[in-house]
């Protein structure tokens, strides 16, 4: 039962896993002895790799809940065709809406928010996606995937403890330090794009939204208490304006602040009221679960850059009352709460909200694509490195099917450069991956040529 609380023949592969749990003592760390590759001059996208060894456990289904690429999307192994035939500009419409979405609550336009869409005119995160989602403004989302809670996106199975996601997010500007002004005294108009100076700290001048509020991103973070009534000056235009006072909050002139921006939203239940309920923000984790009203925070943070892609996951098990986070395939926090906190009988944690949530980012912009979400931690990820802990990327991998002894995965090499490296790992239920890397290329496989040696 569920408890609750907060293409290159010398190109070398690998999988990889961002997140460690400890094992238990009677489940084998993943071991891979040996790897299939069909003969093919490259190592394309899409072709069918074999993994042998032992350890990996067994597993209900292969195929994770949800694997939606935009170009296609995978619900329990299955193709959704209509959602294939999402074009550009395509809106993202929920349920009700459409019957066919793969999504039972996305954004709406309520309170500001915007939908999200198909895009295939931006810059694409590798060569082989030709479209990924898309939205402009501060908050837009996915949430609730039909594959695992049916068309109101919480009807899932009961006490299911593990819940795994990941997907790669890029912020035009990072949301950690989005800001938003009233001009004061402005004299001049800035230029967008240029450098703003105050008080020895510096900013970059984003544009003027429909409240006529000044939009800008710092290059680093910034308390308010040395930005107060100091000189805005652009470093192109030579305008001028003077940074306000006072927070405006719901008055009518002051600053704004980044704020809680959400990344992801876990609930069990609808409302978020019963069961865990989890958010995962800019600035930190909330956790409230089952039979109390005490809001868990978790005070870890990691500043995203802007205008790049970033690698995000997340996992929950709550029979062991744990959350990790990892960005980039770095840990970025790992917290423990108390297993009561989820309720038993009824649901398990689901995806509420993907995207980002939050007030601030008027002229923000957001990417993101390859949504991968599971009841289980075991997958196949691919990375730059044999040692785990060293890899700098990683990408997570199709699996068809699954033994403790064999997997068959599609390889996604995403943005790998076909020179680059790579290696597999296999996680086990636990979280846990084989202790080395296992090269994967043709070249590096193959028996050593046969040395013809002639001694005169």
């Amino acid at each position: 039962m569920m408890n609750r609380t907060v293409q290159n023949m010398s190109l070398t592969l690998c999988t990889a896993v961002a997140f460690v749990l400890g094992a238990s003592p009677a489940t084998a760390t993943p071991t891979i002895t040996g790897v299939d590759i069909p003969p093919s001059p490259d190592l394309t996208y899409g072709s069918t790799i074999t993994i042998t060894g032992s350890g990996f456990g067994s597993k209900a289904q292969a195929e994770p809940i949800l694997y939606d690429t935009v170009d296609a999307a995978y619900e329990n192994g299955v193709l959704n065709r209509k959602h294939s035939q999402l074009s550009n500009g395509d809106l993202i419409l929920n349920t009700n809406e459409n019957p066919d979405s793969i999504w039972a609550g996305p954004s709406s336009t309520a309170f500001g928010a915007s939908r999200v869409q198909v895009t295939s005119n931006r810059p694409t995160r590798h060569a082989n996606s030709s479209e990924h989602y898309y939205f402009k403004g501060f908050n837009g989302f996915v949430g609730k995937p039909v594959a695992y809670g049916g068309q109101s996106g919480f009807d899932t199975p009961a006490d299911e403890p593990q819940l795994y996601v990941s997907w790669w997010y890029k912020p035009k500007y990072s949301p950690s330090l989005y800001w938003r002004i009233d001009p004061l005294n402005q004299d001049g108009i800035f230029v967008p794009g240029e450098k703003l100076a105050m008080n020895g700290i510096s900013a970059t001048f984003i544009g003027v939204d429909d409240e006529g509020m000044i939009n800008l991103v710092f290059d680093d973070p910034v308390n308010s208490n040395d930005l107060k009534g100091q000189l805005v000056r652009g470093s192109l235009s030579n305008a001028t304006t003077t940074f306000p006072e006072v927070f405006k909050g719901g008055g009518s002139f002051g600053y704004l602040g980044p704020g809680s921006q959400k990344y992801l939203r876990i609930r069990e239940d609808a409302d978020g009221k019963i069961g865990i309920a989890l958010s995962w923000t800019q600035m930190h984790q909330t956790l409230s679960g089952y039979n109390t009203a005490d809001v868990l925070v978790n005070w870890k943070k990691r500043v995203l850059e802007g205008d790049r892609w970033h690698f995000m996951e997340f996992m929950i098990d709550t029979d062991k009352g744990i959350f990790k986070i990892n960005i980039d395939a770095q840990p970025m926090t790992s917290f423990n709460f108390d297993p009561k906190l989820a309720f038993e009988g009824e649901w398990s944690p689901t995806v509420a909200l993907l995207g980002l949530n939050g007030k601030v980012g008027h002229l923000q912009e957001s990417d993101f694509d390859d949504i991968y979400i599971d009841n289980s931690f075991q997958r196949v990820i691919i990375a730059d490195s044999k040692n785990i802990q060293e890899a700098r990327y990683i990408e997570v991998q199709y699996p068809t099917s699954w033994s403790d002894t064999t997997i068959k995965f599609q390889l996604n090499k995403g943005s790998l450069p076909k020179a680059q490296e790579i290696y597999a790992f296999v996680s086990n239920r636990d979280g846990d991956f084989n202790s080395e890397g296992y090269p994967l290329c043709q070249d590096c496989l193959a028996p050593p040529a046969r040395i013809e040696m002639k001694v005169d």
